[in-house]
């Protein structure tokens, strides 16, 4: 019995420094960290194009309310910015990316706007983007709803006498109610 109780902390170490040995001589043939070289690390050749080297470039995470209701005109607007992989998930969230900006909107509530987080690089305007979108997005709301009220006065048998569009995109219409 006393012959037990001596050789487990033996038996133990040996174990561990077997594992040990097995790890270190395995990281060896693998070829481990001291191989690399951490300045020139753009040379490496990937094994596949899914691999992204993180560089000591910072990545920072914000999030906007925006003005944006609408969630086919808020497809419409990503898509005509050039953002790519535009898609919408079961939850109803919409995502996608363009330059170094990942785009995540999700709406909270029906009758709220859709909350825009938004990852890029620390060195890159997230507000300037976000602004942008919104630009983009108030002229396709206006577009669409100059397409609704002229089909309303189609409908209601009423033409447009002068259409006129203003130095600020602001279009004039002029009905004539007879």
């Amino acid at each position: 019995m006393s012959c037990t109780v001596f050789a487990l902390p033996y038996t133990l170490a040996w174990v561990i420094g077997s594992v040990v040995v097995s790890a270190v001589n395995a990281r060896d043939e693998i070829g481990g960290l001291n191989d690399v070289d951490f300045n020139n690390l753009n040379n490496i050749q990937a094994p596949c194009d899914d691999v992204t080297v993180i560089t000591d470039k910072h990545f920072i995470e914000k999030s906007f309310e925006t003005a944006f209701m609408d969630k086919d005109l808020l497809i419409k607007t990503l898509e005509e910015h050039g953002v790519q992989g535009v898609s919408e998930d079961e939850f109803g969230r919409i995502s996608g990316r363009v330059d170094s900006y990942a785009l995540n909107f999700e709406k909270m509530e029906s009758d709220k706007p859709y909350f825009l987080r938004i990852s890029c690089l620390d060195t890159d305007n997230a507000e300037e983007k976000l602004g942008d979108l919104s630009s983009e997005y108030a002229l396709n709301v206006q577009e669409e709803a100059y397409l609704n009220i002229v089909d309303k006065l189609k409908e209601n048998n009423m033409q447009i006498e002068d259409e006129e569009v203003m130095d600020d995109n602001t279009i004039v219409l002029t009905v004539n109610l007879d």
